[in-house]
């Protein structure tokens, strides 16, 4: 599998997996719960997997039809210790889109997004894969091979910029969904999203991984945008 690089030096790579090791300080968080979250993404992904296989045909004819350009969309992102991986989606926007954007709200820790509601860059299939969070289907791939997880912190981009303790996020794999995702994604910046995250590393556990897959489902079913 190619490999895109690494964000972290090897110094603060030992750094994050010592400390990571100090809080994994009980028998079900060492072993328990590593096999049982990587079995749950296996299976959960190649189950999802044959469900997507069914609707790519539709999806792809849709979104050719809609507007010009490919059916996925792909980008660099930042993962498991700092390790950068390629994610793709299926493309909600127009070819051009990242070029509309202007660099510095990455480092506007109170702008939370670079997408908002309405925005013009959204094709109208676009608005409806989003809608049900279909775009991020073909992250599934991803869970599979193993540089994400069903369930983890989302996975940032390059440019964005965290402080050292923020960091801390990359001890664990990113998910397609997370705490931050269910307690008000849209409405967090990115202070507060950095702080569920955490959250979420402190408490993460199987019953903890189960409820947050479960509201995601629910909250895709009333078409909240939890991706």
């Amino acid at each position: 599998m190619r490999k895109y690089g690494c964000i972290l030096d090897e110094d603060f790579k030992r750094e994050l997996k010592a400390l990571d090791n100090q809080k994994k300080n009980t028998f079900a968080k060492k072993l328990y719960y590593p096999v049982f979250k990587r079995l749950a993404d296996i299976t959960c992904s190649l189950v999802a997997l044959v469900v997507l296989l069914v609707l790519l045909p539709f999806i792809a004819v849709a979104i050719k039809i809609d507007s010009p350009g490919p059916v996925f969309f792909s980008q660099i992102r930042v993962g498991h210790l700092g390790n950068l991986f390629k994610i793709y989606k299926f493309r909600t926007m127009r070819v051009d889109a990242e070029k509309m954007v202007d660099k510095s709200v990455f480092r506007n820790r109170e702008n939370p997004f670079v997408q908002h509601e309405n925005d013009p860059r959204v094709t109208r299939v676009g608005a409806f894969l989003r809608k049900f969070s279909i775009d991020e289907l073909p992250q599934l791939f991803c869970v599979l091979g193993g540089k994400m997880s069903f369930i983890g912190p989302r996975p940032f981009i390059v440019e964005e910029v965290l402080t050292k303790e923020q960091l801390y996020r990359l001890t664990v794999k990113p998910g397609l969904t997370g705490l931050a995702q269910i307690n008000g994604r849209s409405a967090l910046n990115l202070e507060s999203r950095i702080s569920k995250d955490l959250e979420y590393i402190e408490k993460m556990s199987a019953w903890l991984d189960i409820k947050i897959l479960w509201v995601t489902l629910v909250k895709i079913i009333e078409h909240e945008n939890v991706a």
